[in-house]
């Protein structure tokens, strides 16, 4: 098959792209600079663009018979409105493309905040609706609008049109880095400072195959949890310094000091200074967003490798490329 990727240049189009090829397919990758794709294949052809503009996604997608949708902004330090052009807008566009040429398999790269989240006795699955603070989150917000548009095309005749809603991704190739960052805050630091909250974490390549396998498997119109490891932040630190080796005192703070450095992110905000620091960001920090897989574990296949080589891998991979 022949497939289209957005967003190839990042860790989780990468590991796509990486899937995709290790399976035969054929894949056009469309990125703003060639130079910030890491994998050269002869199956793999570059379009330098951007999704955002209609005629270049038009010519990437020319031929190909599948579309995977991974590209977004995720800068929490960008207005409404650039996150609204990006995500829905460049969305809208995948859409236009497909029905003008034709394509009916459409896979979406989404997000876990469009669903509320659950409690170790209680895991959320996709039925949850989405919850506070992610209703306020410009991201969540307009992640959610685009699940609508491609839920709507997937109304179409003859469409097969997944949504994924990927965990918080860990594993090779974070080129920015991007989730690698709250890791690298902690990594063989003495002393860490640790919020009360949790993540539904995942080894990024068991999401790029539950992508892959979306292409032939799952259902149309269906939203899919792809995380793995419910665990506290804490334990997550615990767990990367006994993986990787160091000792490290970790020390636990209440939201409500989480929730004052917000605020401190929010003047700074005010008087000009960007900064990925704010209110909404640190109260996020605060929540335990745990998730049940099981959907995804029997209608796409998921595999699901363990946490300790998912921070294994990540660490080497930024140690060895920075």
């Amino acid at each position: 098959m022949k497939v289209l990727i957005t967003g190839g240049n990042g860790l989780l189009g990468h590991n796509t792209i990486l899937q995709l090829l290790s399976e035969g397919h054929t894949v056009h990758a469309i990125v703003r600079k060639s130079a910030s794709l890491l994998v050269q294949h002869d199956n793999l052809q570059v379009f330098e663009g951007s999704f955002l503009d209609y005629d270049s996604l038009l010519l990437a997608t020319q031929g190909c018979e599948a579309i995977i949708h991974t590209a977004a902004a995720t800068d929490m330090s960008l207005s409404y409105s650039q996150f609204e052009r990006v995500n829905v807008g460049g969305s809208s566009n995948v859409v236009a493309v497909a029905r003008a040429l034709g394509i009916k398999k459409i896979v979406y790269v989404s997000t876990l905040n469009t669903i509320g989240y659950g409690l170790p006795e209680r895991l959320a699955d996709e039925s949850f609706s989405m919850q506070y603070p992610f209703t306020n989150s410009y991201y969540a917000i307009t992640k959610k609008m685009a699940e609508d548009l491609f839920l709507a095309e997937a109304k179409q005749d003859g469409r097969h049109v997944v949504i994924i809603n990927p965990g918080f991704m860990l594993g090779e190739y974070d080129t920015k880095p991007s989730s690698g960052q709250l890791m690298l805050m902690a990594y063989r630091k003495p002393i860490m400072v640790v919020p009360q909250g949790g993540k539904c974490f995942v080894h990024v390549k068991d999401v790029a195959s539950a992508i892959v396998n979306a292409l032939t498997l799952g259902r149309n119109a269906e939203r899919y949890i792809v995380g793995a490891h419910n665990k506290t932040l804490a334990e997550l630190y615990k767990l990367q310094k006994n993986v990787c080796g160091y000792k490290q005192l970790l020390v636990p703070i209440p939201c409500w000091i989480t929730n004052m450095v917000g605020m401190f992110g929010d003047v700074l905000r005010k008087i000009g200074l960007h900064t990925q620091v704010c209110s909404m960001n640190t109260k996020q920090l605060c929540v335990r967003e745990y998730y049940s897989n099981a959907k995804a574990k029997t209608e796409l296949k998921m595999s699901e490798t363990s946490l300790e080589r998912a921070i294994s891998d990540s660490i080497c991979w930024l140690k060895r490329n920075r």
